[in-house]
C-alpha cells in the first residue's frame, strides 16, 4: 500500500472511531448558546420589520473556519432570494468543543501509527479530515436548539411557512424539521 493510501486510510478510520465516540458525548450538549443565537437574529430581524420578508433561517457550515481554527457556524436568516439579496440578519455561533477536540485529535493523531506515518502538515491535513465529520453532530445540535426555541414568542410572528435549513455556504443545503411542542 503506498503512503497517500495509506494515509487516507488512517484518516477514515481514526475519523470513524473519533465521531462515534464525539456522537454519544455531545448527544447531551447543552444547546443554551445556540438556542440565544437563534433568538438573537430573530430579534434583529423583529426589529428591523423585515419579520414579513423572512423566508428561511440557516445554519451554514464555513470550511474556510476550519482553516483558519476560527470555528465560526453562521446562522443566516433570509427572504425568498436566500444567497441573492443581502440577508435580513447574520449571526455567527463557534461551538466551543472544536477548539478543544482539535487539540485532542493533534495528540491522539501524534501517538500510536500516525507519529510515524504522518508530517506537521499531514496532521494538520487529518485534523480538519475530522472536524469536517463535525457537520453531522452539528445538525443534530441545530434541530435540537430550533426545537428548543420554536414555541417561545420570538416565534409568534413568523410565518408557518418559515424553512429552517442547514448545509455547507455555497453548497447543498438540507431542510430540518423541528418537532412542534
Amino acid at each position: 500500500m503506498n503512503r497517500e493510501k495509506q494515509k487516507k486510510e488512517y484518516f477514515k478510520s481514526f475519523r470513524y472511531r473519533w465521531l462515534s465516540e464525539k456522537i454519544r458525548e455531545y448527544r447531551d450538549y447543552n444547546i443554551q448558546d445556540l438556542s440565544e443565537e437563534i433568538k438573537s437574529i430573530l430579534s434583529n430581524v423583529i426589529e428591523e420589520k423585515w419579520i414579513y420578508k423572512l423566508k428561511y433561517l440557516i445554519l451554514f457550515f464555513l470550511n474556510t473556519s476550519i482553516y483558519t481554527k476560527s470555528y465560526k457556524i453562521m446562522l443566516y436568516a433570509s427572504d425568498e432570494g436566500l444567497y441573492i439579496d443581502k440577508p435580513l440578519g447574520i449571526r455567527y455561533w463557534i461551538p466551543d468543543f472544536m477548539k478543544k477536540d482539535s487539540f485532542k485529535i493533534r495528540e491522539e493523531m501524534m501517538e500510536g501509527i500516525g507519529k510515524h506515518l504522518l508530517s506537521e502538515p499531514e496532521i494538520e491535513e487529518g485534523i480538519r479530515f475530522v472536524l469536517k465529520g463535525y457537520e453531522d453532530i452539528i445538525s443534530i445540535l441545530w434541530k435540537k436548539a430550533l426545537e428548543s426555541v420554536i414555541d417561545t414568542d420570538i416565534f409568534k410572528d413568523t410565518s408557518k411557512e418559515l424553512l429552517f435549513l442547514f448545509g455547507e455556504y455555497m453548497g447543498e443545503l438540507k431542510q430540518v424539521n423541528p418537532n412542534m411542542h
